[in-house]
C-alpha cells in the first residue's frame, strides 16, 4: 500500500505519474480504472499527473470522475458491428470466416468482464454473430448446390455433342470443300461418308485461339452409331496424316469425340495425372473419359475433379497380358 500522493490516504490500487513518480488513487488522478486499464502498457508507463501536465509543481485539487473530460468515450455497438463488418471482409475462405468468428467471441467475452455496462449490447452482439454461422452453413449449401448446377449443365451440353466429331490438324485453304474433306478422310480409313449421314460440318475457332493453327472441323452426324463407327475406324487407322487426303503437309490429324470445354480440361488434367502415377491407359469412348492403372485393375470413370482422387489412391494389379486387347494374363 502506498499513500496518495493529492489527498494523503493510503491506497491499494493506484496510478504512477511517469514525471513525478507519485502515485495517486483513481478518484485524484483524474482517470477512471476502466480508463486507465484501455491505455495499454505503453501509455500506462508514459501516464503524467494532472499537475505534471499543466506544468505545475503543487497538487492539483481532486478532480472529480466524469467532470475533468479526461474519461474515454463509450464504445458503441455501432462502431463494434463496423469492426465485425471490416473483419468479413477480410477473410477469403469459410475456414477462416470460422477462426474469425472465434476470434470475436474471445474478444466479446473479455469485453464483457472489463465493461459490464455492456453486456446486454455484447449479447446482441452475440446473436449477430450466430446469425452469421447460420448463414456460412447457407453459403455452403448453397456452393454445392451451385457445382451441381454446372455439372448438369455440362452434362446437358455433352449430352449435345454426342453425334459430333471434332478433327483437329486439317490444313485450312481457300475455297475448302469441308464434305470433300470428310470424305477424302472417310475413304482413307476405310469408312465411307455420304451427305446423308451428316447433320452439319463446320471449322470453329479453337479454344486457344490461335491465328496460325488450323480451326477445327466439328462433324455432327445424323446416327450416333455412325459417329461411333467413324471415330473406331479412324482410331483403328492409327496414323492420318494431311499428305493422305491431299493436302500439304505430314502434320497429324487428329479424330475424336467433341467434348465441352470443361471436358476438355478434365481429360488434360486425367493426361497429366496418367502420367504422374504411371497409369497404363486413359481413353474416351461416348463422351466419356475413363481411366485405368493397368489390364488386371478396375476401370475408372473420370466425370468431374473429385474422381482424379481415385486415380491417385489406385494401386491396381500386377500383370501380364497377351496381344489380344480382351484377354488379360494376370500373374
Amino acid at each position: 500500500m502506498v499513500n496518495c500522493g493529492s489527498c494523503g490516504q493510503e491506497a491499494r490500487d493506484c496510478v504512477q505519474c511517469s514525471s513525478c513518480s507519485r502515485h495517486f488513487d483513481y478518484q485524484c488522478s483524474g482517470i477512471t480504472e476502466a480508463g486507465y486499464r484501455k491505455l495499454g502498457i505503453e501509455r500506462q508507463a508514459a501516464w503524467r499527473c494532472p499537475s505534471c501536465k499543466s506544468g505545475g509543481s503543487a497538487v492539483s485539487p481532486r478532480i472529480i470522475s466524469g467532470e475533468s473530460g479526461l474519461l474515454p468515450k463509450p464504445v458503441t455497438l455501432d462502431q463494434v458491428m463496423q469492426e465485425l463488418r471490416n473483419i468479413k471482409r477480410t477473410v477469403d475462405s469459410v475456414s477462416n470466416i470460422v477462426a474469425g468468428i472465434e476470434s470475436i467471441k474471445s474478444d466479446v467475452s473479455e469485453l464483457k468482464t472489463s465493461m459490464g455496462q455492456f453486456t446486454l449490447k455484447f449479447q446482441g452482439l452475440e446473436e449477430r454473430i450466430h446469425v452469421i454461422e447460420q448463414a456460412q452453413a447457407e453459403v455452403l449449401k448453397l456452393s454445392d448446390r451451385i457445382l451441381t448446377m454446372e455439372s448438369d449443365l455440362n452434362d446437358k451440353n455433352q449430352w449435345m455433342r454426342l453425334n459430333n466429331v471434332e478433327i483437329k490438324g486439317v490444313p485450312m485453304k481457300d475455297r475448302e470443300n469441308l464434305f470433300e474433306i470428310i470424305n477424302k478422310i472417310g475413304n482413307k480409313i476405310q469408312y465411307p461418308i455420304t451427305k446423308q449421314n451428316i447433320n452439319f460440318l463446320a471449322r470453329v475457332p479453337s479454344r486457344d485461339g490461335l491465328a496460325d493453327r488450323a480451326k477445327p472441323i466439328i462433324v455432327s452426324f445424323l446416327s450416333r452409331y455412325v459417329k461411333d463407327d467413324f471415330v473406331a475406324s479412324a482410331r483403328s487407322f492409327k496414323k492420318l496424316i494431311a499428305a493422305d487426303i491431299d493436302l500439304p503437309g505430314t502434320s497429324p490429324i487428329f479424330i475424336n469425340d467433341h467434348l465441352t470445354v470443361e471436358n476438355k480440361i478434365l481429360l488434360k488434367k486425367t493426361k497429366k495425372l496418367k502420367e504422374e502415377k504411371n497409369f497404363d491407359f486413359v481413353w474416351v469412348k461416348n463422351c466419356k473419359i475413363f481411366a485405368r492403372k493397368n489390364p488386371g485393375s478396375k476401370i475408372i470413370t473420370i466425370k468431374s475433379e473429385k474422381d482424379l482422387l481415385k486415380m491417385q489412391s489406385e494401386k491396381g494389379w500386377r500383370c501380364g497380358y497377351s496381344s489380344s486387347p480382351s484377354i488379360y494374363i494376370f500373374v
